[in-house]
This record gives C-alpha cells, sequence and structure tokens, in this order.
C-alpha cells in the first residue's frame, strides 16, 4: 500500500475515533444453553454474543470449544477497535490492519485466513495491536502481566498457557472481554515485520520457561535500563531514572533523565533544544515541576527529563516511559525520527503511613508545609473541532460540563467525507458535554477563573438573540495539548473610552460582572486575583488611560477588592488554627492501602515524635471539615507548640494493637518507625543598612534545573531576596534558551507581578545572555552599588562570555552566582569565573537549607559591601562521607565543600571498647579526601557501628564533624 493511502487511512481513523464506540458490558439477551450462568466465562461469552462479536446457533448454542478461524478473528479486532472506521468484511480488515503490520497469516496468503490460530499467535497479534513487536514467550507474559489471561492453573508460565492450542470461541470471549476492560481497544501497531524486536522490554520471570524458580527478577540496574534502536546508539548515551520503584499512590514520583549527543556521536551545545514526546504505556502521569500536566517536554542541550507520577495500581506492574523527538528540522538529529527511547519503572502497591506537615508563625508568613495542590488533569479536547469559532449551547456550573458546536469536517462510516454540524452535548449520545475547570480560560487574551468564565457565558447565554440561543467563543489548543476557551468582545460604550486598549478594557469589563464588595466571598478570590494579575501587567501608559477612566474610581476598586478577599482568606486560615497557639508545627498521619486509597474508619491510635516532644493521637472518622482542625476523613493531627526553621524530622509508631479490620493490609506497618524529614523555610536576618542599591536577578529556568530544584524552591527563595534587599532599582530576569524580564522597578511595584511563581522550567540554557540583558538595565547613576545574583546549574552557551564580563568590569556591577544540588550536575568552571572576574563570589548549594544560607551571606555582602568567602556554613562542610568494606580493604571517602579554605586536615575516627583509632585522610583534590586501608588493620579494634569524620583547620581547632556507617 503506498504511503499516500496509509496516511489517509490513519486519517480516517484519527476522525472517527469515537464512530466506534467500545461495547459495554450487558447480560445476554437470549439463553445460551450449552453455557450456564454460574459458568466462570458466562460474563465474557455473553458480552461477546451481546456485542455481535460471536453468535449462537439455531438451538441456542454457544459452542465455546469449538476452534475460531484466523478471518473470524481479525473482523472482531476491527468491530471492537476504536481506530477501525471500515466495513467489517474481512478482506478490508486485512487490508486495514496490514498497513499495522500485525502478525496475521492471512494478510498476503488468502488460504491461510480459514485456519486455526493457536493461543501462541494470538498472544502475539494481541501484543503487536497494542505496539509491541514480541515473540510468542515474551507475548504470553505481556498477557499475564496487563490480566489478559492466568493461565490454564495459575502458575503464570509459558507452558501453563498451552500456546500450541487452538484458541477457542470460550477463549476468544475471555480474552477480548478482559482486553477492553483493561483500556482503551485501539489499535497502535508496529512500524515494521513483526521480528521480536521488543522482546528486551518484556521481563520473564525465572521459572517461565521451565525453571522451578517462580521469583520475578528484580528490576535491573539505572545504567542499563533502556533500550533504543541500534541505529541511534551513536546519539543515545544513557537514560538515567532516579528512583526505577515507585508507590503505586498517585504521589511518588521520578525524574527520568535521557543524555543525547548527534547521530554522528558529536557533543550537542548548550544552547540546542529539542522537543520530545514522552507517553507511559501504563497511563502515568508526566508532569512538570508544578504538578501540571505535560505532553511535551524541551531538551536543554544534551540531556531531556520527564516527571513520572505513579498511578493507583492493586497490582506491581512494569511500565514503559518513551521519549520522542517531535517537530524536528535538524539533520543532526535525523535518526532520532519516528524512534523511542524507553525506560522502564515499575510499580508496587505498598500500605503507607503518610506524614504531611503545617507550619503557622505570625513572624513568618510564609506558606510552609508539604500539602501540595493535587494534580490538574487535562481536559478532553473536543478533537473533530478545528482551532476557531466555536457555538456555546449550555452550561452546567454545577457539573463544570458545557455544550459546543462547530461546524466541521466528518469521515462517515462508508469512507466519505462531510461537512456537518457536529454538537459536544447535544442529541447524538456519541458526543457528550465537554468539561471546562481545567481547561484555559480567557478573555480577550488574558486568563480568567471557572467563575468569572461562567457567569460571562451564563449571561451572554441570557442575552443571546440568534435562533439557536447560541454565543460563539474562540477555541484553540496550547503548546501542552490543553484546550483554551477564550471568550472575546469588548463592549464598544468601553472600547471607546480607553483608546481600544484590550487590557484595561479587558478589567473594566471583567469588573463589570463582579458583585458589590461588601458581597464577596471566598469563591471570588480567584476572579480577584486574576483582574489584578492584569493590571499589575499594565505599561505605565496603559495605567494612566485606567486612571482617566471615570476619574480612576475602577483602579481604586481593583485594589479594594484585592484587599477584601486576602482578608476573607486571612479569616478563614485563622479560624482554621487551634486557640491558644502563637506558633506551632501541625503533623497530620494518614494511613494509606496498597493502591492508595487512605483509609478513612481506622479505629486506634499513632504515636507522633517531633523535637523531643511525644503525643499520641486518634485517627479521626468521618469528616473532612478543616475548621474543625481535623484534618482529612481519617487523619491523625498532633499540634506542637515549635516551630524549627530548616530541616528537622517527624517521626510515627503505630500504637496498640492493628485495628483488627486491617491487620493484614497493614501488618508491614506493625511495631514501624516511619520517619520523615521537614523542612520549614527560614527567614532572613533584620537588615541594619539602608544601602542603596540597584540588583538584578538572573534565574535559570532551562529544561535541566528540573532535575536540580523540583520544587522551584529558587524562585520563591529569590522573591524573599528581592523583598530583603529593597534595591532602589530591581531588574527581575528568567533566562533559559532566550532572556526574559519578569519585572523591573522598585521594590513595591516588581513585588506585585508574579515573577517566578509562574515560571517553568524549558528550553536550553544560555545564562550570559540573562547577565547582558541585566546589564542594559543598570542606571548611570555612580552613587549606587550594583550586583547581580544568578542562579544556575552553569551548563551553558558561551558564545557572549567575553563580551559579559567586560561589560560587567566596566560598570563596576559584581556578579554574585549560585548553584544547587548535586556537584555532578554543575558546570562550576563558568560560575566560578563569572563571579571571580567580576569581584563577586561563587557558592554551591547542597540542599534548600544551604540556599537560604547562601542568599544570606549575599545579601549581607551587597548591603554591607563586605568580602564574601564562599564557604556556606561550616557546620556542612561535609558533603559526603561514606566508609565502603570490599574485597578486604577498607576505604574511607570524604568530600567537602570546597569554598571552604580553611581546612588543613580530615580524619576518620573509629570509637571502639577497645581503644580508639584514627586515619589522617588523603587529599586527592580541593574538596576530595580519601584513604584505603587493609581489614587486617582492624582486627584488634570492636568498632562500633558510627564512624566519625574530622575536619581540622591549621590550629589543630575542630571545624566540623559529620558520622557514618560502613557499607558492604
Amino acid at each position: 500500500m503506498t504511503y499516500a493511502k496509509k496516511a489517509f487511512l490513519s486519517l480516517l481513523c484519527f476522525v472517527l475515533v469515537f464512530v466506534t464506540a467500545t461495547p459495554a458490558v450487558t447480560q445476554a439477551a437470549t439463553t445460551i444453553n450449552d453455557v450456564p450462568t454460574n459458568n466462570s466465562n458466562y460474563k465474557a461469552i455473553s458480552w461477546a454474543v451481546d456485542n455481535d462479536l460471536l453468535s449462537l446457533n439455531s438451538a441456542n448454542n454457544f459452542l465455546p470449544n469449538e476452534q475460531i478461524t484466523e478471518r473470524e478473528l481479525v473482523v472482531m479486532f476491527a468491530k471492537l477497535d476504536r481506530n477501525y472506521a471500515l466495513t467489517y468484511n474481512d478482506s478490508v480488515a486485512y487490508n486495514f490492519y496490514s498497513d499495522f503490520y500485525l502478525p496475521f497469516n492471512g494478510t498476503y496468503t488468502t488460504a491461510n485466513r480459514s485456519k486455526a490460530v493457536t493461543r501462541g499467535q494470538f498472544a502475539r497479534i494481541y501484543a503487536a495491536f497494542k505496539g509491541l513487536d514480541l515473540d510468542e514467550p515474551q507475548a504470553v507474559q505481556y498477557l499475564y502481566t496487563n490480566e489478559i489471561l492466568t493461565g490454564s492453573t495459575g502458575k503464570k508460565t509459558f507452558a501453563d498457557f498451552n500456546p500450541s492450542t487452538k484458541l477457542t470461541r470460550g477463549d476468544i470471549a475471555e480474552f477480548l472481554y478482559r482486553a477492553v476492560q483493561s483500556g482503551n481497544f485501539a489499535v497502535q501497531g508496529l512500524k515494521r515485520t513483526a521480528a521480536g524486536r521488543d522482546n528486551d522490554k518484556i521481563t520473564l520471570p525465572p521459572g517461565f520457561m521451565g525453571s522451578n524458580n517462580a521469583d520475578f527478577e528484580e528490576p535491573k540496574d539505572n545504567s542499563n535500563d533502556f533500550t533504543g534502536p541500534k541505529y541511534v546508539n551513536n546519539a543515545l548515551q544513557s537514560i538515567d531514572i532516579e528512583k526505577p520503584d515507585l508507590i503505586a499512590n498517585d504521589q511518588d514520583s521520578t525524574l527520568i533523565t535521557v543524555s543525547l549527543k548527534t547521530c554522528k556521536g558529536d557533543p550537542i551545545p548548550d544552547d540546542k533544544s529539542y522537543t520530545f514526546r514522552v507517553t507511559s504505556s501504563y497511563g502515568a502521569k508526566i508532569v512538570d515541576t508544578s504538578g501540571e500536566a505535560v505532553r511535551n517536554v524541551q531538551s536543554d542541550g544534551s540531556t531531556v527529563s520527564a516527571i513520572v507520577i505513579a498511578p493507583k495500581l492493586t497490582k506491581s506492574v512494569r511500565d514503559t516511559i518513551s521519549f520522542e523527538l517531535i517537530n524536528n528540522t535538524d539533520p543532526a538529529m535525523k535518526c532520532l525520527e519516528g524512534e523511542k527511547l524507553n525506560a522502564q519503572v515499575r510499580y508496587s502497591p505498598q500500605p503507607e503511613m503518610r506524614i504531611d506537615y503545617q507550619v503557622y508563625d505570625p513572624a513568618n508568613t510564609d506558606d510552609n508545609g508539604s500539602i501540595t495542590p493535587p494534580y490538574v488533569p487535562f481536559e478532553k479536547l473536543p478533537e473533530f473541532f478545528t482551532e476557531n469559532i466555536i457555538n456555546v449551547h449550555w452550561i452546567d456550573p454545577e457539573e463544570k460540563l458545557f455544550s459546543i458546536g462547530q461546524q466541521t469536517n466528518v469521515t462517515n462510516a462508508l469512507g466519505k467525507v462531510e461537512n456537518v454540524y457536529l454538537q459536544y452535548g447535544g442529541s447524538d449520545k456519541k458526543y457528550p458535554a465537554l468539561g471546562y475547570k481545567n481547561a484555559i480560560l480567557q478573555f480577550e487574551n488574558y486568563n480568567i477563573s471557572v467563575w468569572l468564565f461562567e457567569t460571562i457565558i451564563q449571561k451572554r447565554l441570557k442575552d443571546s438573540v440568534n435562533d439557536k440561543k447560541t454565543i460563539e467563543i474562540m477555541y484553540m489548543i496550547s503548546e501542552d495539548g490543553r484546550p483554551i476557551y477564550r471568550i472575546q468582545g469588548i463592549d464598544d460604550a468601553i472600547a471607546s473610552q480607553v483608546e481600544n486598549i484590550n487590557p484595561v478594557g479587558s478589567i473594566i469589563q471583567l469588573m463589570s460582572y463582579m458583585p458589590e464588595e461588601k458581597q464577596l466571598t471566598l469563591e471570588h478570590y480567584d476572579s480577584v486575583m486574576k483582574i489584578y494579575a492584569i493590571l499589575t501587567g499594565l505599561s505605565n501608559y496603559d495605567r494612566t488611560v485606567l486612571l482617566k477612566y471615570q476619574g480612576g474610581k475602577l483602579l481604586g476598586q481593583v485594589e479594594a477588592y484585592k484587599k477584601r478577599v486576602e482578608a476573607l482568606k486571612e479569616s478563614a486560615d485563622a479560624a482554621s488554627r487551634p486557640t491558644g497557639k502563637d506558633r506551632y508545627t501541625k503533623v497530620m498521619v494518614t494511613l494509606v492501602r496498597p493502591g492508595g486509597e487512605p483509609i478513612t474508619d481506622y479505629q486506634g491510635t499513632v504515636k507522633i515524635k517531633f523535637n523531643g516532644v511525644e503525643k499520641t493521637a486518634s485517627f479521626v472518622t468521618n469528616t473532612s471539615d478543616y475548621l474543625d482542625k481535623t484534618g482529612g476523613p481519617g487523619t491523625a493531627v498532633a499540634y506542637f507548640d515549635s516551630v524549627i526553621y530548616g530541616k528537622s524530622k517527624v517521626e510515627a509508631t503505630l500504637v496498640n494493637k492493628i485495628d483488627p479490620r486491617y491487620a493484614t493490609i497493614l501488618k508491614d506497618l506493625k511495631d514501624k518507625t516511619v520517619t520523615k524529614e521537614i523542612f520549614t523555610n527560614p527567614y532572613f536576618s533584620k537588615n541594619s543598612s539602608s544601602l542603596a542599591t540597584e540588583v538584578a536577578y538572573v534565574v535559570d529556568y532551562s529544561a535541566s534545573m528540573k532535575g536540580t530544584d523540583q520544587s522551584n524552591y529558587r524562585g520563591k527563595k529569590m522573591i524573599e531576596v528581592i523583598d530583603q534587599l529593597k534595591a532602589k532599582n530591581n531588574i527581575v530576569i528568567e533566562t533559559n534558551t532566550k532572556a526574559t524580564v519578569l519585572g523591573e522597578g522598585s521594590t513595591e511595584n516588581v513585588l506585585k507581578k508574579d515573577l517566578y511563581k509562574a515560571s517553568k522550567e524549558k528550553g536550553a540554557t544560555d545564562i550570559f545572555a540573562g547577565v547582558e540583558l541585566a546589564l542594559s538595565k543598570f542606571s548611570n547613576d555612580t552613587k549606587t552599588s550594583k550586583a547581580i545574583i544568578v542562579v544556575s546549574d552553569g551548563k551553558t552557551s558561551k558564545s557572549k562570555m567575553t563580551k559579559v564580563l567586560n561589560d560587567a568590569k566596566k560598570q563596576g556591577v559584581k556578579v554574585y552566582t549560585v548553584s544547587m544540588g548535586k556537584k555532578s550536575q554543575v558546570n562550576d568552571v563558568i560560575l566560578t569565573q563569572l563571579a571571580a572576574e567580576t569581584g563577586g563570589a561563587y557558592y554551591h548549594a547542597i540542599d534548600n537549607l544551604q540556599l537560604h544560607q547562601v542568599f544570606q551571606k549575599i545579601i549581607d555582602s551587597i548591603l554591607y559591601k563586605t568580602s564574601s568567602s564562599s564557604c556556606v556554613n561550616p557546620e556542612d562542610l561535609f558533603e559526603e562521607t561514606t566508609v565502603t568494606l570490599r574485597k578486604g580493604n577498607i576505604t574511607m571517602n570524604a568530600r567537602i565543600d570546597g569554598n571552604c579554605a580553611n581546612v588543613a586536615k580530615v580524619n576518620v575516627r573509629f570509637s571502639s571498647l577497645s581503644g580508639d583509632v584514627q586515619f589522617e585522610l588523603t587529599k586527592r583534590s580541593d574538596s576530595v579526601y580519601m584513604l584505603t586501608k587493609p581489614v587486617q588493620t582492624m582486627q584488634d579494634f570492636k568498632v562500633n557501628d558510627e564512624i566519625e569524620f574530622v575536619a581540622y583547620d591549621k590550629d589543630g581547632k575542630i571545624i566540623a564533624l559529620k558520622t557514618a556507617t560502613i557499607t558492604n
């Protein structure tokens, strides 16, 4: 078949994806005489009969043991396939599936179509239908894994499946019934003739082919757990999986990073970026650092990464996460086009004792705690619509659904294209009403709240004067595949008074839908803040135009509305706090059954320990009212009077007997203490200087920072730095492939903007573009001190480096550079040079606490013009300490903060009942100390588990201590 014909059929299937809906499970309309209702296969057989996959004979017998021919099988696939939209003729179906290379024997040999199908052949066909090119053993294991079958005895071996036995009518009814229930039945197919190319994606358990050992293999080592076609191996360097085993609870996550070169094996420049589509074979969520769903991710130079969240499951499964290069125009990467680079992860259900916390301190109004917003799903696209005007017929604010329609082209079952008016939420049940709550909702070009969207739609529908009582809005698709619904149309009377300036007209129009100030409730919080966001983005000229409208009354009204809803929110927060506690740490413990569902009716207590204090709390039943200070249903809550800023830990242990109803599923938690490290964001010390300064803030939001700072702590903390420095002139810049100014001017004005809260990691890295832009924004005032703070991993294009360094020195601007995370992820050479040549300082922070300490040192340096040591905190001098026992040798290793220059030596002290022994480590570099000794050296000592690393200065004074344990 020609390429054009194949493309046409693929388009045809896409357009008619809803025409063939998956059959629903129903009871048989007719009695089946030879299959009793208590037969284990009765439900599947009755389903197959009712959905016209298999028929009864004249005596109403099903004949479950009769064999299935390949011709019958291909037609059954066509009837169930959501991507098949042609007639149910076996020749047409064979022709259709030939483009997907399904291993039917009768595709080109007509005589084979009437032959019986074996069970093993069915396994290969089904795997290929789902996109996997497998041989029979791997295909059978694939069916076991996805619970399409269990085997004749339940042993789940290859022989137990009886692969050479002929497929019967009873078999195929059960197999297809399970397949339809397990997920979307739609052909994916292969790109080439089946030859077992995907066998390495399926792990055969020990004993599967005949051994007595039935245990499953453990996941492979990360460094080798990736697959890709042989001819892309020059390009594919490695796939690193941060955590290959996840708890199947809809919360546990892992970062997967793919390292690449060009197809010829050449390095990829740091300023290059490519787009990859990331998919999960098991439907896991792919999200960005804010927890929002994404379909596509961008590379940063040679690396591309994705965050995967495990689904809720009650069984252990392996998943394939695939990276596929899309929209490529670079010939150097052509070998990756159409190919998938795959990583394997495993999801396992486990019982959990989940610990969350919240901190309240009126001296620090920052939001502290582990409670994060829930994952925001995609709304379903109206997939037959084009990006254009659509009609809204009705909207249901209670269900968050609306009915929309458009004149569009649809291909019917006969393959003919018809131009029809298609309405979602109309009379045709194949096209149900769509959700809008999690879509991107806009008025003109500005994001609005769900409440505003509903209010405007309802008012316009009510005022509609056309015959169908519909209104028009714009439908588009965002870069990440989300639907955008945009309401358009500023009243003429408003537009004429504000010079047709869209943001000004939008503010006035949107405020007209808001209630009076005294009628505002928390329901209006998001609406007010969205309008205020438009206001803060106005240029000086636009603001002047708004001030002229009604004598500036509206500007004051928006400010007043913001204060009102913020006060309402503060009152609600205050109502949730316990009385008599001025500051506290609130710890919440929830029991979770395997599969991720919280237990809401547990009868029992838990002992919670924080900061040396123990409290016993009961699991609360059937309440989720936070005003009652009880948290969610089934949550045990304890309040502690102390607040620890920085790192601390909480311990939780179930006390008394486990609730008998949950004794089995929670047995792994019996007598177990669960520990969670918590972090409370510290605040900066009070300034005692008011030096006039100009400061630029350049923060790296390239794709590689996804692995360095998954919580966007750098952005949150930088906003605090801006507030703390209170510079005369602030220049706030986000940089990735290019640099963007997020705000500039006085501290008060820039803090009104979102700044880094809304920043997303994407694209390549060019921090010098950010520094160059910052330098162009400083004033010529020689009386103000000027500085730039850069946060980056240092993996950047260097094309502008020389020019930027010269310009910074000419202007007298000091550059302070900061990196985060593992040293191996950082190019500190670039960051060190940028800081050293401009008179600033380079810092590396290993965690969030050190980042706070780094920023405190930079604040002090800028405000007090002091020379700044790059040693962040001597107490955290040791970045890594290990003692390893291997092959008769004991190896001691220490990595220290290389910026701390006063370390003279590092010793390791082994404490023992028979006396202590101490070794001085050899300095291997500025930051690494090592020593290896034979085990015999220690034979006269009974060494305790804890070993102490000690750092000394030149005077023999101890600078820092850290303990470690021996590992084999």
